[in-house]
């Protein structure tokens, strides 16, 4: 899992850095603006705000659904409470910023249309507000995700030769 993430999170990063540069051209190219980047700066923007959400949540529901797992494995097996003491502290440390990230885009991407059509008025700037914060909260949450993502592949690891152990000590072999 944290592989493909690693490469869906470059992706990403290349993304929202390339649709933030081509909303400073876009709103830098004189007025009104220059129709071919204005086009582009939308079409992509409402891509990037979709596949952000497509990739945080991804990493939700794998914590979700892995945790879910762990914790059954855990209670067939007899309590080992320092794994779940892990899972907790792993997803206190990735919901946040998976939650938040996609969520300012999100914001970001919907009021960039009000932006454009001007139905924002002289609030236009909460547009530049929250794609900016987007853009540094994604900064900030991904290498989170990633490195959580890695701590829960260990942490699957160690729960999945501990049920090989107990429950079918033939299957296990060490190496």
């Amino acid at each position: 899992m944290h592989r493909i993430f690693a490469g869906m999170a470059i992706l990403a990063t290349f993304m929202i850095l390339s649709e933030f540069a081509l909303g400073l051209l876009t709103s830098h190219t004189g007025t009104p603006p220059n129709p071919k980047f204005l086009g582009l700066h939308l079409a992509l923007g409402v891509l990037v705000g979709v596949y952000l959400c497509i990739l945080h949540v991804m990493v939700m529901f794998h914590f979700i659904g892995s945790g879910k797992e762990m914790k059954e494995a855990i209670q067939i097996l007899g309590g080992d409470s320092e794994t779940v003491k892990k899972l907790r502290r792993m997803k206190m440390l990735v919901m946040p910023p998976a939650t938040f990230a996609p969520v300012l885009v999100g914001a970001g991407v919907i009021l960039g249309g009000g932006a454009h059509t001007k139905a924002l008025g002289d609030w236009a700037w909460i547009h530049w507000a929250l794609a900016l914060g987007g853009l540094l909260m994604n900064l900030w949450a991904l290498p989170i995700e990633y490195r959580c993502l890695v701590m829960n592949l260990e942490l699957l690891r160690e729960v999945d030769d501990k049920i090989k152990r107990e429950i079918a000590p033939g299957l296990y072999h060490e190496g």
